[in-house]
């Protein structure tokens, strides 16, 4: 156990000068406070070293320095840690050393210089905890050239919360959700078919997979031990895993305080099982202190160590990973698996965010409640979420046959193999397994376009399905344009006969199908 030092002199806030040398925080660790350098027990930031050495007037930094120290100790170490880079960034950094008036007046210069600014890019709540703390020393440090008077003309400043759901609404492509039969099925392909057993690629996969499935803030995730994951009949063939997350932004001391116990899909359980597997044979140790326990063994491992747990001496956490690990991992996979976005036609821009939004966009799109959806993305109440019903029917966007085949480039949704005759099909014999396309508004319109190399009966709804499945064998011959154009002809017709979001999506999965068959005979009829 780390031993904790004896705070020396007690906070107070009528002295001029900050003495304290050691402080606890809410969470009851331990920091050393005597220098300008602050090492805080922040593991999930890859840096949480606060640096008051950086702040040249004396009386601004023992101040704020008070002032962080009381968030630390009373509020969380979080709070702390936002308010020092929040007023260092708004404010005082642009503090000028040559200027000739007083204390005072300059910091009230830099304070109403930042607040215009920040109004002018409508980005007001970026102030709030600078002015918090202006008003804090105003009432606690006037003497430090903090104006009792001004602090009034602050808090009348009525500030806007953080705008939430902003890239959800634009539906940014390169920061909204992502495309739910576009993007997310590449994702999933990739991962499925991703059979490397490396330590970082395991970490990769069970990160995306987690993210895909519950869109959690990697927080959680950093937090996972390997005794959170449990396989109910781990000797059955369909075993059932659960995994206990741990809860965030809850104001409990310790994010492992609380949990939710989550059922995972067995296709994701098993890559669990794989990096488990493999962070057996680590051996991590830190100080005299050997992590052997699953319950002391985080589930991702960060083999450097994490560096802000180290120099705290955060012994609990020095084998996290950082918010930073979780994000840099998922776009590792995404470089190494070259994922190319249809929308954008770069290499696909994943983040953690990204997943959580398209998880919450697509539940809404399917009718989910306000309240099981707060849950599910653990949130304590409903307002969260509204933002994600907002967009929820504009999920299914216009798409052409010109779009169509333009995606289906990037796209793999066909699995079949083409054929030119019967002879080469499996099935190929039998009548029974022919497939023929009927155009739904003229009956009379029939074409073969393939053959079923399923051996048992089918309970796929043919001829649509038929495109996603690996048994269908299409003709080259026949005209798949013609079921391209009537696909899309009545796609229109069946969203707004349905009202279901989740209907155009799987529609939109089998037009991309069909556009890949039309290509890829297209394709093979010019090398002839």
């Amino acid at each position: 156990m780390l031993k904790e030092r004896q705070t020396a002199i007690e906070f107070a806030p009528h002295k001029k000068e900050f003495a304290q040398k050691t402080l606890i925080t809410r969470e009851g660790k331990s920091v050393d406070i005597s220098s300008d350098t602050w090492q805080l027990p922040y593991a999930t930031r890859s840096n949480s070293t606060l640096r008051f050495e950086r702040i040249s007037n004396q009386q601004i930094k023992e101040t704020l320095k008070a002032h962080v120290a009381e968030r630390i100790s009373r509020v969380s170490t979080h709070s702390g840690y936002t308010v020092y880079h929040d007023a260092w960034r708004e404010v005082l950094q642009h503090w000028n050393t040559n200027y000739t008036e007083d204390t005072e007046t300059q910091l009230i210069g830099l304070f109403e210089s930042a607040v215009n600014k920040a109004r002018a890019k409508h980005t007001l709540w970026s102030m709030y905890r600078p002015i918090q703390w202006y008003i804090w020393a105003a009432e606690n440090f006037p003497e430090n050239g903090f104006s009792p008077v001004y602090a009034l003309e602050l808090e009348a400043i009525q500030i806007p919360g953080n705008p939430k759901g902003e890239a959800v609404r634009m539906e940014d492509p390169s920061s909204g959700p992502l495309h739910k039969s576009l993007e997310l099925p590449l994702l999933i392909s990739a991962l499925r078919q991703d059979r490397s057993q490396e330590l970082k690629h395991l970490q990769e996969k069970v990160i995306l997979a987690l993210s895909i499935a519950f869109g959690r803030n990697p927080a959680n995730l950093t937090f996972l031990r390997e005794s959170d994951m449990t396989k109910l009949q781990p000797d059955s063939d369909d075993p059932c895993y659960v995994i206990k997350m741990p809860r965030i932004k809850k104001r409990q001391l310790n994010p492992r305080d609380d949990y939710l116990e989550e059922y995972i899909d067995p296709t994701y359980g098993a890559l669990i099982d794989e990096l488990l597997k493999a962070n057996k044979e680590l051996n991590i140790a830190f100080e005299h202190n050997t992590f052997t326990k699953p319950d002391e063994r985080p589930l991702l491992i960060n083999t450097a160590g994490n560096q802000a747990a180290i120099r705290s001496k955060d012994i609990a956490n020095v084998f996290n990973m950082a918010s930073s690990d979780i994000s840099k991992l998922i776009h590792s996979f995404v470089k190494r698996h070259n994922i190319i976005s249809p929308i954008t036609g770069e290499l696909m821009h994943v983040t953690p965010r990204r997943l959580r939004y398209t998880l919450a966009t697509g539940l809404a799109a399917e009718g989910i409640s306000k309240r099981e959806l707060a849950r599910i993305l653990d949130h304590t109440d409903t307002q969260h979420v509204n933002v994600y019903f907002e967009v929820a029917g504009n999920i299914v966007e216009q798409l052409d046959k010109a779009t169509a085949k333009g995606f289906s480039k990037y796209l793999n949704f066909f699995k079949g193999k083409l054929i030119d005759s019967d002879r080469e099909a499996v099935n190929g014999e039998r009548d029974d397994k022919q497939l023929i396309f009927v155009d739904e508004h003229n009956p009379q319109d029939q074409s073969d376009i393939g053959i079923c190399g399923e051996a048992r009966v089918c309970h796929l709804d043919p001829p649509y399905s038929c495109y996603l499945c690996p048994k269908f064998q299409p003709y080259r011959h026949a005209d798949h344009e013609h079921v391209l154009d009537c696909l899309l002809a009545s796609r229109e017709e069946r969203l707004n006969k349905y009202e279901n979001a989740r209907l155009g999506i799987q529609l939109d999965e089998v037009i991309t199908a069909v556009a890949q068959v039309t290509e890829l005979c297209k394709e093979d009829n010019s090398h002839e």
